[in-house]
């Protein structure tokens, strides 16, 4: 039965290897005979951004937000008992920094997390991955032991199917010292209420404080974001200390953010917030500039 096992998945992984990295999202998709056993639950089906609310109604929105392309989806049944299931969802985000970014907005540090793919977060109902630009989820629909064996075994198969890419530059932007595991995300829209905000990478600091980059397309782009940012904060919180200067820098309190300071250089917004000694703030500012 295992050598049966080996040759059907090994010809499921040469086909998807063989079409990718242009490979439809489908094609991912095991048979339901990967292993003896089992069956349809229901048949693959393919979802867009025009449709995607069918599917996950409440949640299709984060997704566009990160320029989602297009999902399978596929469920399966164990042919002696029906109850036990598990569903595989095969998003291709468009880009590896698309992923990782949908997959960073479910992460939290306190989560439980295995290898698979670049990192996955694991529960027993639950495994959640991204690589390259696909980000995948495979949902326990029983708490059958078997099934948690079985989506295991095919998310390290998935994983191994998806191309190797090289980490987006944009996640080494904030210095990697001192961060919080598992607390770095890329936010693509309206971080902090801000619509006039580019794509941000934000992480969490052992200090106790978070710093964020918002990557604008020019500097002009950067200046009008951030004069509109302090006014913001201005209207919610209490502006401290407000330079007009070429490094137009700012700092604050804020009810929500704590104490703020903010910095416009080249076309990027730097911030620290959540902090209480301010010498810290500026230190964590400089080694950011100096990366950028």
């Amino acid at each position: 039965m295992r050598n049966l096992f080996g040759v059907i998945l090994a010809s499921f992984l040469l086909a998807t290897v063989i079409n990718s990295p242009a490979a439809k999202v489908q094609t991912f998709l095991p048979q339901p005979d990967f292993e003896p056993g089992w069956k349809w639950d229901f048949e693959p089906e393919i979802y867009t951004a025009e449709n995607l609310y069918e599917y996950i109604d409440g949640e299709a929105e984060l997704y566009n937000d990160y320029y989602f392309v297009e999902m399978a989806t596929a469920s399966y049944a164990l042919k002696t008992d029906e109850s036990v299931t598990f569903t595989i969802d095969v998003y291709d985000m468009g880009t590896p920094l698309n992923a990782f970014g949908i997959y960073s907005s479910y992460r939290r540090p306190e989560l439980s997390f295995a290898n698979i793919g670049e990192e996955a977060i694991v529960s027993d109902l639950n495994i959640r991955f991204y690589k390259d630009k696909y980000f995948v989820q495979l949902n326990a629909g029983s708490t059958n032991p078997r099934v948690k064996t079985t989506i295991h075994n095919l998310a390290l198969k998935l994983a191994a199917a998806f191309p190797n890419t090289p980490r987006p530059k944009e996640l080494s932007l904030l210095p990697s010292q001192n961060q919080m595991p598992h607390s770095l995300k890329y936010i693509t829209k309206d971080f902090m209420g801000q619509s006039s905000f580019g794509p941000v990478v934000q992480a969490s600091y052992k200090s106790g404080f978070s710093a964020f980059i918002v990557i604008n397309k020019s500097e002009k782009e950067s200046r009008v974001a951030l004069k509109t940012f302090r006014e913001s904060i201005a209207k919610r919180g209490e502006i401290t200390i407000s330079s007009e200067s070429i490094s137009k820098r700012f700092s604050a309190k804020t009810p929500y953010q704590g104490k703020m300071v903010a910095e416009g250089f080249k076309n990027y917004i730097l911030g620290v917030s959540g902090y209480k000694d301010q010498q810290k703030a500026d230190e964590l500012l400089k080694k950011i500039k100096a990366r950028l």
